[in-house]
């Protein structure tokens, strides 16, 4: 898996904000999300602002939410053949954040 593959999935979720549900959810969200994928040394970010993607980027930026994974268990929760609770329980998936970002990135993921 490569860095750009990645950043194409994540552009993907853009067109979920177009959901008027997905919008009410996000309205007066203003963070961003970091991704780190230790398999291939890649730190990624998608910044959300208020119900819109703002924008996705390359490097670390500080945030509440910071999800850790390898690429392959990122493309199988995309792919809908890896749950992210059974990653999450396995230690596939690491986050360190709040509760309730953590539930709004797992609506906007499935």
């Amino acid at each position: 898996m490569t860095k750009e593959k990645i950043k194409d999935e994540l552009r993907k979720l853009k067109v979920k904000f177009e959901d008027p549900k997905i919008k009410k959810r996000f309205e007066g969200y203003n963070k961003a999300i970091q991704f780190v994928f230790p398999d291939i040394d890649a730190e990624l970010f998608m910044q959300i602002g208020n119900g819109t993607f703002d924008a996705i980027g390359v490097g670390i930026v500080e945030t509440e939410l910071v999800v850790t994974m390898d690429s392959t268990v990122f493309f199988g929760i995309i792919n809908k053949t890896q749950s992210p609770m059974a990653a999450y329980t396995s230690g596939k998936l690491k986050t360190k954040g709040d509760v309730p970002d953590l539930l709004k990135l797992q609506k906007l993921l499935l």
